[in-house]
């Protein structure tokens, strides 16, 4: 890809982020309140999973199939457990290792180190397998 092809995806990448930033500007604070409440988070919770964007928690999905897990999986095991992993995964500040972990070391044990949602991943796994 030419550098000018990555900066025109990273420019389109932006303008979507910009996009979704300002529709969520746009409502109304109390619906804004309501809205992240019925998500079970905090609105600054839903700003920031807004301004991440919609590939946020993609890494934790591959964890997951790594894993062979699945998210009904998760939610087989406990309601609601999903939505908090992709919470932790959102707000994690590891991507850039993880990221290389999964694609370069996968089956290497360090992810659990780092990552926000091993403990409940491995239990998952656990549980899954009859464990």
């Amino acid at each position: 890809m030419s550098a000018y092809g990555s900066v025109g995806v990273l420019l389109a990448h932006l303008r979507e982020r910009w996009k979704a930033r300002e529709e969520l500007a746009k409502i109304d604070p109390n619906e804004l309140a309501n809205i992240a409440r019925d998500l079970g988070m905090t609105q600054a919770d839903l700003e920031m999973l807004v301004e991440r964007g919609p590939d946020a928690a993609k890494l934790l999905y591959e964890r997951m199939r790594l894993l062979g897990l699945t998210p009904d999986d998760v939610e087989h095991i406990s309601n609601g457990l999903m939505r908090d992993l992709e919470k932790a995964c959102v707000c994690c500040n590891e991507k850039g290792i993880c990221e290389k972990d999964i694609t370069k070391r996968p089956d290497d044990p360090l992810w659990k180190d780092y990552c926000p949602n091993a403990l409940e991943l491995e239990d998952v796994k656990r549980l899954k397998n009859g464990l």
